[in-house]
């Protein structure tokens, strides 16, 4: 879709025929947390094999079709030996410093392709997001596969903040309270449902050759706050938005000097570093331009499907 509205989609990639193999055996780690279940469903419902690897045996809510194996994260051959047999390794854990381990299993294992737990801010083309503290176990993963490659090959997802999760904890827009508004209101950025996300891991797997040893950029939506705020606005009209202003650059300021002191509050240091890679102007947000929403499978969302989802949110 290419229109001049800034809340819907365009593409510029070049979409090259798949002429190899899909990837069909996969195995998942972290498949019950935010991310995870989505991505198990989508997989399901497409006819991939799904090994989900659970450290608990519990899988409560995800579908009876995948296959569990108990594993023992602490010790490499309880990984490796979950591992074994299997073609593709998706990681959405949230430990993201323990994932070189989990790739060594998986070259150990001839596991052909890695999609590690990236699923957000924009690591992979932006130096600022790259230098952030929180996304460090991020980077270490990236510079990991990028020195295995030769043994073991990956794709990078990004796909910005989680449309649907961000909406209901008001991060975008606040339907319940008040909105804080960072900077102006008015930069545009990049959004995905969780669904779209399970999308575009199927799209990796479907697509090895086009995905390999590299970054992929997917977005539901392109979407400012204050167009949030109009949406939500227009859908009930009886809404009256409350609003802060929120000045990014003294945030990570007052981030980066929270993290300096001797009992700081890292948690709320590394969740405002977070915001600053989602909002900030600068930050590589926004990717109207180069996404591979084609070539992934993911559609995005029309203006009045957009709107529902926000009225379907109050």
């Amino acid at each position: 879709i290419t229109t001049p509205q800034p809340y819907k989609l365009t593409n510029s990639r070049t979409i090259h025929l798949n002429t190899t193999m899909a990837f069909k055996k996969i195995a998942i780690a972290g498949a019950t947390g935010n991310l995870g279940p989505s991505i198990v469903n989508e997989l399901v419902n497409q006819g991939f094999e799904v090994t989900v690897l659970s450290s608990s045996g519990k899988t409560s809510g995800l579908p009876s079709a995948i296959k569990v194996v108990k594993v023992d994260y602490s010790s490499q051959d309880s990984v490796i030996s979950a591992l074994r047999g299997q073609e593709a390794f998706v990681s959405a854990i949230p430990k993201h410093e323990e994932q070189p381990a989990l790739i060594d299993a998986a070259i150990a294992a001839g596991v052909q392709r890695v999609i590690p737990s990236e699923f957000g801010s924009n690591i992979v083309g932006n130096e600022k997001v790259r230098a952030l503290p929180v996304f460090g176990g991020k980077v270490k993963t990236q510079d990991y596969l990028r020195a295995k490659q030769d043994q073991i090959s990956y794709t990078l997802i990004t796909n910005g903040l989680f449309l649907d999760w961000a909406i209901n904890l008001g991060w975008v827009v606040n339907l319940k309270g008040k909105t804080e508004i960072n900077d102006n209101g008015d930069g545009v950025h990049s959004f995905t449902l969780l669904s779209d996300i399970g999308k575009a891991v199927a799209g990796v797997l479907n697509n090895p050759e086009e995905t390999k040893n590299r970054g992929v950029y997917v977005q539901t939506v392109a979407l400012s706050q204050n167009q949030a705020l109009k949406i939500a606005q227009k859908v009930k009209p009886e809404f009256k938005a409350e609003t802060e202003s929120v000045d990014l650059g003294e945030l990570e300021k007052n981030a980066y000097a929270e993290l300096s002191k001797q009992n700081g509050d890292i948690g709320s240091a590394m969740l405002n570093f977070i915001k600053i890679s989602i909002f900030r102007d600068g930050y590589g947000n926004l990717w109207n331009d180069k996404n591979d929403n084609e070539l992934l499978g993911v559609k995005g969302l029309s203006e009045s499907e957009l709107e529902d989802l926000i009225a379907k949110s109050f």
